[in-house]
């Protein structure tokens, strides 16, 4: 019978490592997540792009820019969370400047040594005005200081 044990004192060859997983050129991973928890959910899965030099691009929602740091629900400084783990962080304060974010912050995951990079777009920016002052208590009229920042 044929004995599969390696006798004592013989060494077999060890397996070659596997080789590490890399991304397909020109493919990137995306995920888009909720403002506050659904940013907070991500970070363990961002350290671990970043660790296997994945190019991942995350974007996540924010609160409106009139509210943030004024203690509005979900506000919290996102781009220190991701400052450590990605190459790249961005807040995108105008419409007119998402495509353009998206564009560079997919070319710097996927340049040099790839990773992820995270793209912050808060409400204001996604939504109609008319829509984003009925969800933080704007007043049509325009009258008090809220009304009055936002009009301006």
């Amino acid at each position: 019978a044929l004995n599969p044990q390696p006798k004592i004192g013989v060494q077999r060859d060890p397996l070659p490592p596997p080789p590490p997983p890399h991304f397909p050129v020109g493919r990137i991973g995306v995920a888009a997540v909720t403002a506050g928890p659904g940013v907070t959910n991500a970070v363990t899965a961002i350290k671990n792009a970043q660790m296997a030099e994945s190019p991942v691009l995350l974007i996540g929602g924010a609160a409106a820019s009139l509210q943030k740091g004024r203690g509005a629900l979900q506000d919290i400084d996102q781009l220190s969370l991701f400052k450590t783990l990605c190459k790249a962080c961005v807040s995108v304060r105008a419409v007119r400047d998402i495509v353009p974010a998206l564009r560079k912050a997919i070319a710097t995951a996927q340049s040099g040594t790839p990773g992820p990079v995270f793209v912050e777009l808060p409400i204001d920016v996604l939504y109609p005005f008319h829509m984003v002052e009925k969800e933080i208590g704007g007043t049509k009229s325009g009258r008090g200081l809220r009304g009055k920042m936002v009009q301006w």
